[in-house]
């Protein structure tokens, strides 16, 4: 279960800097339905946890579901995931309920070292480092299962809150 924020999108970007590829390229006019669904959804977080997600994390998402958006027009695989940004931030606010399960902390662990360099969020050492790890975090085939099934729950879930908030706003 959860609740949920809203996502500020308007302040991304119409056409990403220098396209090398015509996914690249995409303007919000050429979105489907679903895909600006996930852009204007909220933010989806643990239903009962009193905690939000980090408010760093927070301003990433909106260029982040753009990015995602992007890599899924790009390779199918990443085309009904929520991005790793969105993962690592669910995570991080049940992690404050509950302590994760080993796969679970490993996963967190795992996004962190992608998430991190790639928004500069860790400065002057490795991010297993930082994590108080010896060694980066290699996720084993059920563990890489699971994520994509987490990432694929959780962008269903940001899609489906979009679909509630037009709904809403549409009756008033």
């Amino acid at each position: 279960m959860s609740h949920s924020q809203t996502a500020q999108a308007g302040q991304l970007p119409l056409v990403l800097s220098e396209p090398s590829t015509p996914a690249e390229s995409l303007t919000l006019d050429q979105l489907t339905l679903a895909e600006l669904r996930y852009l204007h959804g909220p933010i989806v977080q643990p239903r009962f946890s009193g905690w939000d997600i980090p408010d760093r994390l927070r301003a990433l998402v909106p260029l982040a579901r753009w990015w995602q958006i992007v890599q899924g027009r790009a390779a199918d695989g990443e085309r009904d995931l929520a991005s790793e940004e969105e993962a690592i931030g669910y995570l991080s606010c049940a992690s404050l309920e509950a302590p994760l399960s080993h796969d679970w902390a490993e996963i967190f662990f795992y996004l962190s070292q992608q998430v991190f360099p790639r928004w500069g969020l860790v400065t002057g050492e490795a991010v297993p480092e930082a994590l108080g790890l010896s060694q980066p975090v290699t996720l084993n085939s059920q563990q890489v299962v699971d994520l994509r099934r987490f990432r694929r729950w959780l962008r269903r879930r940001v899609e489906d809150g979009a679909k509630r908030q037009r709904s809403r706003h549409s009756s008033s």
